[in-house]
């Protein structure tokens, strides 16, 4: 088709912000050969390392009859969208079910015109993604329906010629204008539609339906067509609800209703309550903003709560400051990540240090679990945002707001956990909180398909959610992923809709991909673009210029585990070491690391990749790459007996571990063995008189020499040696359940890798910042709040302990101190590291031209600088040694703090996750069901961390069971809080239990006592929680449990 160009101009009036009216013109070139739009279609499928990949090529549909070939299926429908689908109804348009040849979709086409698709791009780039994603996807593999792209801003017969076709006259908003066009387009294919059937006398039908759920803009679709021809439709305008229904009526089985969007509250009654103040309009949040009485941030929930948390704001000076948001009104609808306008509240208002530690009191972790490592991270070292301002009397207190207008919503993410109904109560009866709200907003609608009800997502920092389904009760019992679409003021919670069921509630797969998604942890294969930068399958390793040649020495990789629950196929090896002796009698020591940069080039699909997931999560029973496989377990990983290339790290030292010289190198390396930590370690152990000629085992007796030397030292600078609660579980060959759970072994093998990592990471800090200033990525831990500490000291002294944490120096001289005055139990020395490294935050990546150098230091590790030996150090060591340019991207401080900020969320993400897992199958070791092989209901001994004292509140005092790494509390329910016979010393920590006639103190538990307690697992619907009992002493316990038997409570089944 020939085609022809036309023009046709636009003018717009601007107003000035100095009151001036200005006129732009825009002309828009018109085409006549546009036909009926644009689909991809495959032509031929290469095979790439990436897997078969076919090539799509866009055609054009020239005419109605193609059109007509192209539109398959028994109801020919074609279906025009607005913005507003795109926005709100993918899970929609993404939705097709395909059996015994027949696929069910919305329609048998979808059309998407070019000003749907920039508006959609303009207010949400994740949901434009989603579309092109599903345009390219639609037109290869089983998906039996086309996505037509139509041109409408530059084909001439969608153009709106009449003023009059646009609401407001002169003056109609870009919004309208926009809607507008896209009616036009669908009167443009049901008008060709109606002509094409009208001439042909055709007997095959097909309907135009215009998708929107603008309601004024179908009515305006009505009165245009009944203004162009009387009695005539050219098509049918339709929200996607009352679309949907029709399809759902039409096969009851679609279930397609759940994933429509909501954005009208349900109510039974006719006058609706509004419980939250009205969101500021957009233009008066303009004009707030511009004067600086409202500030713009992204809202972020607190942990455990989604009706508290705080937005990062720039204040007058430039600098960050978190504002504190608290409660249901002033957090105003507000969710996790939306970008949000705040008016600060009142100084009078603001948060003092006291109000800190009150809020942080009731938030006290009630629950048993896996124990935690260390403290929460705070904002400041989170974000590097200041969380304190001096107020008008030079005290330091917390800016508090709230927010009054939402700028952008994060409604693009999907949410785990389980729909609440009053009717699924378990057998104990017992009530829950969340049966109140379930029973309150639980709905059947008038069209007698669908029914509102509560979900409620194992996230706290997630509202409940309202969605309307039509397969309630399947939905019981079960793990859905849900997503948000509106939050009305005249709604208690926000609304939202089904997108996918994962399974079973409590069954091991289904409860590992639920945690995977509540963590945000990547998991998804990587994408072709992505493997297609990996090697080819013949590729090999060789010597390249610039790279040393440290083929000839005797390096030993060390078969590192970065997990305590060692995952199957866990076989990545990162690192190697060598100790040689130089002809002038001092040592050359080698630590080798991986080069991932020489199959990672900057700014590629694969380094992008990385960059986003930025570390690897390790789960009990699987493992999620940061990188694809190929590198992570062949190419970067440095096994024995094959060629490897390795950034190198080379000092000569003296025996008495003096350093004399230090290089860097790109190197290629061969391991001639990898060892294990019990392989290392039995070399150490090995007699000196056996080992003149054991080239290995004189390698690593020389790296224990002088790895003993190097901890000395740091230990005399005032490193800390903490610890953690470290458990290990063994699982089944075949069905990977836990079967047992046993203590993490730890040997001086690894300490000696530890030793020479910590060398290397601080040597490289070094380098990189003699070079590199303010662009170098570093690891901070900041030194501890002495409030932090404040718990702990007191607990302390009631030992006769003393903990002084002026320095890192006296902190680790007096655990020193402490352990050798608990000699009597050396697990309280343990347990005693455990709390102080709970009372620090965790370490934090940052860009050294964030902070001062004074800022720059490692508290636990009395480091001035530290780093990682990860992929942006890497780059930097390369440039900082001159064999590799800098990216260019690598010199933006801005970059540098979104890619350090990622990597600190990724990296607790993945803690998380890990921690996650952990729990999961400890409560499968504990349930003793068909899943739980070896577990079932335990005794142990436990240790007391922390006593209930405060009166009005349940006795109870929380516990550390060292066997299994379970931290919770455990309640004396069966104990009035006001028994005359309790007494609560909150100087000791203790609750004593006094006989009631002589006075005699019968029973006591204190701080750091050891107790008998009973673990088991409570089932409860289609919840399981871990519960620990007390056993000993006897007199506090509860009688069924004073005994110490082991019967396991009645088994109850989950509905489906």
């Amino acid at each position: 088709m020939s085609g022809e160009l036309f023009t046709t101009p636009t003018r717009r009036f601007h107003l000035t912000r100095r009151g001036k009216i200005l006129q732009s013109t825009t002309e828009r070139y018109l085409r006549d050969d546009l036909g009926f739009g644009t689909v991809l279609l495959p032509t031929k499928t290469n095979t790439t390392i990436a897997g078969d990949a076919t090539e799509l090529v866009p055609r054009t549909i020239e005419n109605i009859d193609m059109l007509y070939d192209l539109v398959e299926g028994t109801s020919r429908t074609v279906a025009v969208v607005d913005t507003n689908v795109l926005l709100h109804h993918m899970d929609v348009l993404e939705y097709i079910r395909s059996e015994e040849g027949i696929h069910n979709s919305i329609a048998a086409a979808v059309v998407i015109p070019q000003t749907a698709l920039e508006e959609c791009r303009n207010r949400s780039l994740v949901m434009y993604r989603r579309v092109t994603d599903l345009i390219r996807s639609s037109s290869t593999g089983k998906r039996k329906r086309a996505f037509i792209v139509l041109a409408d801003l530059h084909h001439v017969d969608t153009q709106m010629i009449d003023p009059g076709e646009v609401r407001d006259g002169d003056e109609t908003k870009i919004n309208d204008e926009n809607d507008a066009r896209l009616r036009k387009v669908a009167e443009y294919y049901g008008r060709a539609v109606y002509n094409h059937q009208l001439e042909a006398n055709s007997q095959e039908t097909m309907e135009v339906i215009f998708l929107s759920d603008d309601a004024a803009s179908r009515q305006l679709a009505k009165q245009e067509q009944s203004v162009l021809a009387e009695n005539v439709t050219y098509y049918t305008p339709r929200s996607m609800r009352e679309h949907v229904t029709i399809l759902q009526r039409e096969d009851p089985s679609l279930n397609l209703l759940d994933m429509v969007a909501q954005f009208n509250a349900p109510s039974n009654t006719t006058q609706s309550i509004e419980y939250y103040p009205p969101h500021i309009p957009s233009s008066q949040l303009s004009l707030g903003l511009k004067t600086n009485k409202y500030y713009q941030g992204t809202f972020r929930s607190d942990r455990d709560s989604y009706n508290s948390g705080y937005v990062t704001v720039r204040g007058g000076n430039e600098e960050r400051v978190a504002v504190v948001i608290c409660g249901d009104q002033n957090v105003n609808r507000a969710v996790d990540g939306d970008v949000v306008a705040i008016e600060l509240l009142a100084i009078d208002k603001w948060l003092s240090s006291s109000d800190d530690s009150k809020k942080e009191n009731e938030t006290k972790k009630e629950k048993v679990g896996i124990a935690a490592d260390t403290a929460e991270p705070s904002v400041k070292d989170m974000d590097n945002v200041d969380e304190e301002l001096v107020d008008d009397n030079g005290a330091l207190r917390r800016p508090t707001g709230k927010i009054v207008g939402i700028i952008r919503r994060n409604f693009n993410k999907n949410y785990c956990g389980s729909i609440w109904s009053v009717d699924n109560a378990g057998d104990d009866n017992e009530q829950h909180c969340n049966d109140i709200i379930a029973a309150k907003h639980e709905t059947e609608h008038a069209d007698g398909i669908t029914s509102t009800v509560v979900f409620f997502s194992i996230d706290p920092r997630v509202p409940p959610v309202l969605i309307r389904t039509t397969q309630r009760e399947r939905l019981l019992g079960m793990r859905l992923l849900v997503s948000m679409d509106s939050w009305p003021s005249d709604s208690e919670f926000p609304l939202g809709h089904y997108v996918k069921t994962l399974g079973v509630a409590g069954t091991k797969d289904t409860e590992t991909e639920v945690l995977l998604q509540e963590f945000r942890i990547p998991c998804e294969p990587f994408p072709a673009k992505v493997l297609a930068c990996l090697p080819s399958a013949d590729y090999k390793i060789e010597l390249e210029p610039g790279r040393a040649d440290l083929r000839h020495l005797p390096i030993l990789s060390s078969e590192l585990q970065d997990c305590l629950v060692d995952p199957p196929g866990c076989k990545d090896i990162d690192d190697a070491l060598h100790c040689i002796e130089l002809k002038n009698g001092n040592w050359q020591v080698g630590v080798h690391i991986a080069d991932v940069t020489h199959y990672v080039e900057a700014g590629s699909a694969i380094d992008l990749e990385a960059a986003n997931r930025s570390t690897s999560t390790y789960l009990v029973n699987k493992r999620l790459d940061m990188l694809p496989a190929l590198l992570t377990t062949d190419l970067c990983s440095l096994k024995g007996n094959v060629d490897r290339f390795a950034f190198s790290v080379l000092w000569e030292v003296t025996p008495d571990a003096d350093i004399v010289d230090v290089e860097f190198k790109k190197t290629i390396i061969h391991s001639i063995a990898a060892l294990t930590y019990q392989q290392a370690q039995s070399l150490i152990d090995k007699p000196d008189n056996s080992c003149k000629n054991d080239i290995q085992a004189g390698a690593v007796k020389r790296l224990a020499s002088l790895a003993r030397k190097f901890r000395s030292r740091r230990i005399n600078a005032g490193a800390l040696t903490l610890a953690s609660p470290e458990v290990k579980f063994v699982l089944d060959s075949e069905s990977l359940n836990p079967t047992d759970v046993q203590a993490y072994t730890l040997y001086e093998a690894n300490a000696v890798v530890e030793e020479f990592m910590l060398l290397a990471n601080v040597t490289v800090a070094k380098k990189i910042l003699r070079h590199y200033p303010t662009l170098s990525i570093l690891r901070r831990h900041p030194a501890p709040n002495r409030s932090m500490f404040d718990s702990l000291i007191q607990k302390a002294k009631t030992r006769g302990i003393s903990i002084c944490i002026d320095d890192s120096k006296k902190l680790a001289d007096s655990l020193d101190a402490a352990g050798k005055s608990l000699d009597s139990d050396p697990y309280l020395d343990q347990l005693l590291r455990i709390l102080s490294t709970r009372c620090m935050s965790p370490a934090q990546y940052f860009c050294s031209g964030e902070y001062q150098a004074r800022d720059w230091h490692h508290y636990g590790l009395a480091a001035p600088v530290y780093t990682h030996f990860t992929s942006p150090i890497r780059r930097l060591l390369a440039a900082a040694i001159g064999v590799a340019p800098l990216p260019v991207f690598l010199s933006s401080k801005s970059y540098l703090h979104d890619l350090a900020a990622n990597m600190n969320r990724r990296h607790r993400a993945a803690q998380l996750a890990g921690r996650a897992s952990v729990q999961l199958h400890t409560l499968i070791f504990f349930s003793g069901d068909d899943e739980g092989e070896g577990g079932g209901v335990k005794e142990e001994d436990a240790y007391v961390l922390d006593v209930e004292t405060n009166d009005n509140t349940e006795p109870s005092f929380s516990v550390m069971v060292p066997r299994y790494g379970i931290e919770g509390r455990v309640r004396l329910s069966h104990l009035t809080k006001d028994d005359p016979c309790l007494v609560r010393d909150p100087e000791k920590f203790r609750l004593c239990y006094k006989d009631a006639k002589s006075g005699k103190v019968m029973a006591s538990v204190a701080v750091f006592d050891k107790v008998r307690v009973k673990i088991w697992v409570k089932k409860s619907r289609d919840h399981r929680e871990l519960i620990v009992d007390l056993i000993q002493p006897n007199v506090l316990a509860k009688p069924d449990n004073a005994s110490g038997h082991k019967s396991k409570p009645k088994k109850q089944k989950i509905k489906k």
